[in-house]
């Protein structure tokens, strides 16, 4: 299956830091190119981001999707090139999981401010995505419709500041397990 989608001119997103492995694989097995575009999401652990980092500075052609305001520090600390990153916005839900991780995001309210202090003043980064994502899938209801208005609400707002602003990611996929 991987091969098929390959020679479709795909690109790749990564969830873990064991997908690098995968990405460096299919490089040197030269199946992938470094202008291959590697959206970074998933959890980001200490092992996570440094991989990533290490993409980033060979090249690659990543774009990493900030869960929280501290990734950025990291990145800046490690990384040496210039980086396209994205920004997951965080749904105002509340979490329906014993923890409350990193996963859900930067608020609505806190990404323009956020963008303005601290990604737009370094010639590091570049925020070309904003990443839409609703744990419980996209579904035909009141509560997905809220919240995809107010992402491109923010998107609209944000892309008038960002002209590198390109793309609204929107994840969650199909509410299978609910269906």
């Amino acid at each position: 299956m991987l091969d098929e989608a390959l020679r479709n001119d795909i690109h790749l997103e990564t969830s873990s830091a064991y997908d690098i492995d995968i990405v460096e694989r299919l490089y040197l097995n030269k199946r992938i190119t470094k202008n291959t575009y590697i959206i970074c999401n998933g959890f980001k652990t200490n092992v996570y981001t440094q991989r990533i980092s290490k993409l980033a500075n060979l090249g690659f052609n990543t774009s990493d999707l900030l869960d929280n305001k501290e990734e950025l520090k990291e990145y800046d600390d490690r990384i040496i090139n210039e980086v396209n990153i994205g920004i997951r916005i965080a749904a105002e839900e509340q979490p329906e999981f014993q923890l409350y991780t990193s996963r859900l995001g930067i608020r609505y309210s806190e990404i323009k401010s956020f963008y303005e202090e601290y990604v737009q003043p370094n010639p590091k980064f570049k925020l070309r995505m904003l990443h839409f994502f609703i744990n419980s899938g996209i579904r035909d209801d009141i509560y997905y419709w809220n919240e995809l208005t107010k992402s491109l609400k923010v998107y609209c707002e944000l892309r008038k500041v960002c002209e590198d602003l390109t793309a609204l990611n929107i994840g969650g996929g199909f509410p299978v397990r609910n269906s």
